[in-house]
């Protein structure tokens, strides 16, 4: 697809009216790179964090384990919680206290994310009701696999902009 992406897109592009090709070239770029853009800073947002949380707690290697949340946050949806798990069952080698103190920060991290961040990032790029980006998630997964799941939430952006369907727009 790399080598022939440009081969294809102007096939895409050839299916799409010619008065229409402009506008659904721009809602493809907002989409992609909107939401590549958001959950670029998300996935900084909670790495930085807790790092800053490990290194207050005391966690050993703090950096590394930081990076592995922030590493597996890129997925979506469910991301965070599983980078959380993974990064709480590691610390639980240290201490069952430690671990409970770091499951719960990193909670409080994530809620922070994904309730009063996440909505502020994605909102300008995307503009989708939770429940439709919660339905392409599961839709991309059954319909792709992993891949499905990268490229479902942009693939909806893109359907509600391009056929204007306010219903399935986040309220603002």
């Amino acid at each position: 697809m790399l080598l022939e992406g440009k081969k294809l897109w102007c096939f895409i592009l050839k299916i799409i009216p010619k008065p229409r090709r402009k506008r659904f070239t721009i809602i493809i770029k907002r989409s992609f790179l909107g939401f590549f853009r958001g959950q670029l800073l998300l996935t900084l947002f909670l790495t930085v964090t807790t790092f800053l949380v490990f290194v207050v707690l005391g966690v050993p290697f703090p950096l590394v384990l930081s990076v592995i949340v922030g590493f597996i946050d890129v997925i979506p949806g469910i991301g965070a919680t599983l980078g959380i798990s993974v990064i709480t069952f590691i610390v639980l080698s240290q201490g069952v206290w430690l671990a409970v103190k770091v499951l719960a920060a990193c909670i409080v991290l994530q809620q922070i994310q994904d309730n009063l961040i996440a909505p502020r990032v994605m909102q300008d790029a995307l503009n989708l009701n939770p429940v439709v980006i919660f339905f392409s998630l599961l839709v991309g997964a059954r319909v792709a696999g992993l891949l499905g799941i990268f490229i479902s939430i942009p693939i909806a952006g893109v359907i509600v902009s391009l056929f204007k369907i306010d219903e399935m727009k986040a309220e603002t």
